[in-house]
């Protein structure tokens, strides 16, 4: 699977960081698998626009949470 992230730098190795709020949803490394959403991100930032992707693999040992609709524990 390809997954793109908008920036304004070359990121080689996503760093995700886990404690705060800066995003809607706190640290962390967003991607998306749509490359125009990325481009949309990338475009929002004042200086270079950058669309990173990078090649996901399942890995199933980690463990996964779906949600399929949004609930309470969701927003959580």
């Amino acid at each position: 699977m390809i997954l793109y992230h908008g920036s304004n730098v070359i990121v080689q190795e996503p760093q995700i960081l886990e404690n705060g709020f800066y995003k809607d949803f706190g640290y962390g490394f967003y991607c998306t698998i749509l490359e125009k959403q990325a481009k949309r991100w990338a475009l929002t930032k004042r200086r270079r626009h950058i669309v990173n992707f990078y090649e996901y693999s399942p890995d199933k040992s980690l463990n996964i949470k779906k949600f399929s609709k949004m609930t309470e524990e969701w927003l959580q």
